[in-house]
């Protein structure tokens, strides 16, 4: 139970909850059921869904608001399959920034996906020079579902 959330910041994760409705086509959860993917959002309640969401889909999650938790908590030796990002995070980071920190821990460069509203030429230029797939909010799931599997398919 959600306590003390304002209807408005309970939207989203019903928003998500309700594309899993037996009106969407089915999916193969088999595919994705040893994947890890780590997820970085300042809100809380975005965070939560996206967790939800990914674990749905057979995802083991790494889920924090901020980058210094998901340092802390990876697991030696291992690096995620994938890594979500919001684009603006507190303490001065950046999804750009928090999704290098990941991968130099790491060892490897994961794809990774930025979520946003924002559209500057700079995010842009930053993105492409990462090997960062920006998707613009809002984003449907099954897009996002979509774009992940593509990204793990890997070129061609």
């Amino acid at each position: 139970m959600l306590v003390g959330l304002a209807p408005a910041k309970i939207a989203p994760i019903l928003f998500i909850r309700h594309n899993f409705s037996e009106s969407q086509p089915s999916m193969d959860m088999s595919a994705t059921a040893d994947r890890f993917a780590v997820v970085i959002d300042d809100e809380s309640i975005i965070l939560a869904g996206m967790e939800i969401m990914l674990d749905t889909w057979g995802y083991r999650v790494l889920a924090a608001e901020d980058v210094e938790t998901v340092l802390a908590r990876l697991p030696a030796g291992s690096a995620p399959d994938v890594i979500l990002s919001d684009y603006r995070l507190r303490d001065g980071w950046s999804g750009i920034s928090a999704i290098r920190a990941v991968r130099e821990v790491c060892k490897a460069e994961v794809p990774a996906i930025i979520l946003t509203g924002d559209t500057g030429p700079e995010l842009m230029a930053a993105a492409k020079a990462e090997q960062v797939t920006i998707l613009h909010k809002p984003v449907q799931p099954n897009d996002l579902r979509r774009k992940i599997d593509a990204l793990l398919a890997g070129p061609g």
